[in-house]
């Protein structure tokens, strides 16, 4: 049964003049695809002006005792983004950088070893870039994902080395198995409270999981197929997971809420490939659903989603907010130096572009552009308040705050019904706050 948390208020926070705008300006307008010389596919939108800053103003104002988590969901990097001078792209690192707590799905490797290379996509970053990370106000970031392990096993002891020196938290990875299911925790100290967060990835086939639990690794949760019988010796497989990595996860929670306040767990289901085979990359699959509200039941206080690059629904379930995908925040995964032109090639097969528009030069479709910045706020160590801040991602794979409105339509699309309260929508009338509501 889905019920609404009690005593804490969901919102939805976004620019009601942006959002009026997109609402009348024709679609071709908004996306027209130009000319191939031309820089970018997905045609500017002039956009009106906003006070940015006096916008955040109003977000970031606290009571005492308040705990602020801000969680958004993949990271891939190969640029700064720390120096960016637009005003909307600096007030959302400013909410990262004034949050007790900023977390981010890490899918890159940190280290200074490109001979370590693997022959597939390889997200990786020069060790000074750890700094990068920090700058923009991140301390918490999960690294069960499928590109932890680009540079292999020698790879991710020197990246895990080098974040235990930045000062940023992580989950999910170890220099053990056992490590990897070891909960990164972070104390609030002004409030004496403790969050604990727990990281899996969640694969179409077994590639990642653990070789040698004695050695670097991550902690996975395999796919299995389920046999059921129809009768008359017939029988029906279906995709399920593998249930011993299932009570793990279920395990390392108990554990952590033992020890913690909060327990968060983040989820990296990466199945790409399946969503587009079957049509459904912003709906959650029902194994996925399962798993998520397995952790919930478990004893997670928020389960975050993160993989598919598209944004999925959001849940309130059993009174614990489930976020199934929050989508990306940076997205500059194009690294022709680093990626072997046949997989390259093979991307591109799969993902439609306009004609004669270069492989280097793809952009990706507008779902995968549209994300959202979750924001928590705990006090006596109750979550009191979520917000959500819809992000759009520009065609250079960097987060911007300008569009609204196809945010919310995915949210309010994907995201079921709870005890009658209808889905996220964006509301004209304002809240105290002076902003719009999620209804």
């Amino acid at each position: 049964m889905r019920k609404v948390m009690f005593g804490a208020t969901i919102m939805l926070f976004a620019c009601a003049r942006v959002a009026a705008a997109d609402a009348v300006t024709p679609p071709s307008a908004r996306n027209e695809v130009t000319s191939v010389y031309q820089h970018l596919v997905h045609q500017a939108v002039r956009e009106p002006s906003v006070d940015w800053a006096a916008r955040i103003d109003a977000l970031l104002t606290e009571q005492p005792g308040d705990v602020v988590i801000t969680a958004v969901g993949d990271m891939i990097f190969n640029e700064p983004i720390s120096q960016l001078e637009a005003p909307e792209r600096r007030q959302l690192i400013r909410l990262m950088q004034e949050a007790d707590i900023a977390y981010g799905n890490m899918e890159f490797s940190i280290n200074s070893k490109p001979e370590l290379l693997r022959p597939f996509y390889n997200f990786g970053v020069p060790r000074d870039f750890a700094w990068e990370v920090a700058r923009v106000g991140i301390n918490l970031v999960s690294l069960a994902n499928n590109h932890t392990l680009d540079f292999g096993p020698e790879g991710l002891a020197e990246h895990l080395h080098i974040l235990d020196h930045s000062g940023i938290s992580y989950a999910g990875a170890g220099l053990t198995l056992a490590d990897a299911h070891v909960p990164a925790v972070v104390q609030a100290q002004h409030a004496h409270t403790s969050f604990a967060l727990l990281s899996y990835l969640r694969y179409w086939h077994n590639r990642f999981r653990s070789k040698d639990a004695s050695g670097p690794s991550i902690a996975t949760i395999d796919p299995a197929q389920v046999v059921f019988s129809r009768g008359k010796g017939q029988t029906e497989s279906v995709e399920g997971l593998l249930e011993d990595d299932v009570v793990a996860m279920e395990d390392d929670i108990v554990l952590a809420q033992r020890k913690n306040d909060q327990v968060f767990v983040a989820l990296h289901v990466h199945d790409v490939s399946h969503a587009r085979i079957h049509g459904i990359q912003n709906q959650t699959p029902p194994t996925e659903e399962m798993l998520f509200r397995r952790a919930a039941d478990a004893g997670a206080d928020v389960v975050l989603g993160h993989g598919p690059h598209v944004l999925r629904g959001i849940e309130i379930y059993q009174g614990k907010p489930i976020l199934y995908s929050l989508s990306n925040f940076i997205y500059q995964y194009r690294r022709p130096e680093l990626i072997p032109v046949d997989i390259l090639h093979q991307r591109d097969r799969e993902m439609p572009r306009p004609a004669n528009v270069s492989v280097f030069d793809r952009r990706d479709s507008p779902e995968v552009m549209e994300a959202v910045m979750a924001r928590f706020t705990y006090n006596d160590g109750k979550l009191k308040r979520l917000q959500l801040i819809p992000v759009t991602i520009d065609d250079e794979g960097r987060f911007t705050a300008r569009r609204a409105s196809p945010v919310i339509s995915v949210a309010r699309k994907f995201s079921p019904p709870c005890n009658g309260y209808p889905r996220p929508t964006a509301r004209r009338s304002r809240g105290r706050d002076g902003m719009p509501r999620l209804s």
